[in-house]
């Protein structure tokens, strides 16, 4: 893949795996900037649910002129390798243990270091600074989902359906998306980048995310963040709930948020900027 639209330039770019304590692959993209000044914390990115890295080219292309990025591909994700899918577990609790390990096997004792990602991404990210494990400098959180209760209708659909059913029921899906869960009318953006995330996405790894985190609720789990953290939410982002965001606040001691208006610009350079003078604060 031609990384460099991610980048200006100045970064070398390298892909790899890296295995997990269950046998789990997970893709590792490496963007490191010429003469990077030693002060500078390294970025942990772990993006959304079955998310593209393309959906985050106009953020990256922002930190990655600055700070080392490791962009982690977490394990719903088609370009994990997993042995067996159905004895492989995709629960909340896996995931803060990958980036736990993640930040184990590559970022240096000596390194400090920030975690960034956005909605399931950052909901994993919140779980791992709860936890007791080595705490980054900060963490930032993009649209972090509170909770992943399904609606009704898909909620029927994903425990039944098998997963080599995905294309027939995947029109279904877009076609909700588009009309009770996106703004049509203003987004046709951020439409097409979650049409583009579905026809990309593993329908096994999929089923099985989606059934072991479908009743997940984040409020136990949060009470013992003690990281910094900067939330950008969307006003206009149907698919995150605001409030539930901004209740966040109440829950984490050393908490600033900032709202900008869409999810399309949570995914520009704009927020990008915003998230460099967080870090740098």
């Amino acid at each position: 893949m031609d990384y460099a639209p991610y980048t200006d330039n100045s970064a070398k770019v390298k892909e790899y795996m890296v295995d997990v304590s269950d046998g789990v692959s997970l893709k590792i993209i490496d963007f490191s900037p010429k003469n990077i000044l030693p002060e500078k914390p390294v970025i942990l990115f772990v993006a959304g649910w079955i998310s593209l890295i393309s959906g985050w080219k106009n953020v990256l292309k922002v930190l990655t002129t600055k700070h080392k990025i490791i962009y982690l591909e977490s394990r719903e994700k088609s370009s994990s390798s997993v042995p067996d899918v159905k004895k492989a577990s995709f629960s909340m609790e896996r995931l803060k243990l990958d980036i736990g390990e993640i930040v184990e096997k590559v970022i240096s004792p000596s390194e400090k270091f920030v975690l960034a990602g956005s909605s399931l991404g950052a909901t994993a990210i919140l779980e791992y600074c709860g936890s007791e494990k080595r705490k980054p400098s900060s963490a930032v959180l993009i649209g972090p989902n509170t909770e992943f209760r399904f609606p009704k209708v898909l909620g029927s659909i994903i425990p039944a359906i098998h997963p080599s059913l995905y294309l027939t029921v995947k029109p279904a899906i877009k076609w909700y998306l588009r009309n009770f869960r996106l703004d049509k009318k203003n987004c046709q953006e951020q439409i097409e980048k979650y049409e583009n995330t579905l026809d990309c996405a593993d329908p096994y790894k999929l089923k099985a995310n989606a059934l072991a985190i479908k009743e997940y609720i984040i409020w136990d789990h949060v009470v013992n963040v003690n990281v910094p953290c900067l939330i950008i939410g969307a006003a206009k982002d149907k698919l995150h709930d605001l409030e539930n965001i901004k209740r966040l606040m109440k829950v984490i001691p050393d908490c600033k948020y900032i709202e900008l208006d869409s999810n399309m610009e949570t995914h520009s350079e704009k927020a990008g900027r915003i998230i460099a003078e967080y870090i740098q604060r």
